[in-house]
């Protein structure tokens, strides 16, 4: 094994540790599994992997694999005893109440040690966002009441809006210096283009298709800049490009607008198809 590969693996065990004493059981078993496929001879990946399975035999057949590679584990070899001991009685899925199953027991298992939330009587939450709201949904998170709408739901369960966006990769959590840069990027592009529209329409034959398309080019700049700028994406900057891109243009719908009053219809129609393909490349880009 190399030594890139040792250095994965206690990666993989470290994130499994903290994924488990998140109450992340899913994330926790995935880190685990992936540690023994790129270490089968290592303890402490297979001990962690006990840890987390709800299925006694799977627990057991783990901690017996934990002891055949470290015989001298002490840890293992405890909450083997105890698995053992819930099987003989019948049981197949480890117990829920752990904590109350180690007192009746008097069994120090590190399988228990893990602390339980506190069972309380009908207790009445709302809503950390609508208060008016009662509620018995919690962030799986922070643990903060949240309502049916504020909700979301992922692999590892309901998040609430704060939490959920927290995990959003980095380059989709755009703040308003990200946005306002955006809108000023999107204004000034859209501005000059319009400027560059006029001049290319008044060249004979292919101006009014050069200006046509120009429109997909300046669009696909403009989000090549912001992008450069602010390494953000998502729909707050596709807001606040489009925005940007609808007001610098406005002069040039100004100008159709008096082409309009003079008869000519098709100048208006031509510019807002501009405008259009415009702010419709640029948003498209910022997915």
């Amino acid at each position: 094994m190399t030594e890139s590969t040792a250095t994965e693996v206690q990666q993989l065990i470290a994130e499994g540790r903290a994924a488990a004493l998140a109450g992340d059981t899913f994330t926790a078993r995935a880190r685990f599994r992936r540690a023994t496929e790129l270490d089968s001879e290592n303890p402490e990946a297979w001990l962690g992997l006990s840890s987390v399975v709800p299925i006694l035999a799977e627990k057991r057949d783990y901690l017996q694999r934990v002891l055949a590679l470290d015989p001298t584990n002490t840890e293992a070899a405890d909450s083997l005893a105890y698995v053992e001991k819930l099987i003989a009685e019948g049981l197949q899925i480890a117990p829920s109440h752990r904590r109350q199953e180690q007192h009746a027991s008097g069994n120090a298992s590190p399988l228990l040690s893990a602390p339980e939330p506190p069972t309380t009587t009908v207790d009445v939450a709302y809503c950390y966002i609508h208060p008016d709201r009662e509620t018995g949904l919690r962030c799986v998170q922070c643990n903060r009441p949240i309502c049916g709408s504020c909700a979301q739901m992922t692999p590892v369960g309901q998040l609430c809006p704060e939490c959920r966006k927290a995990r959003r990769p980095p380059h989709y959590q755009a703040e308003l210096s990200h946005m306002l840069i955006g809108v000023v990027i999107g204004f000034f592009a859209a501005l000059i283009g319009s400027i560059l529209v006029v001049a290319l329409a008044g060249v004979p034959f292919l101006g009014l298709f050069l200006a046509m398309m120009s429109a997909p080019l300046m669009g696909a700049l403009t989000v090549r800049i912001v992008e450069q700028l602010t390494h953000k994406r998502g729909r707050a900057m596709q807001a606040s490009v489009g925005v940007g891109l609808g007001l610098g243009a406005l002069p040039l719908f100004g100008f159709g607008v008096i082409a309009l009053l003079s008869g000519a219809v098709l100048q208006l129609l031509l510019i807002g198809l501009w405008m259009a393909l415009l702010i419709v490349t640029a948003v498209a880009r910022l997915r």
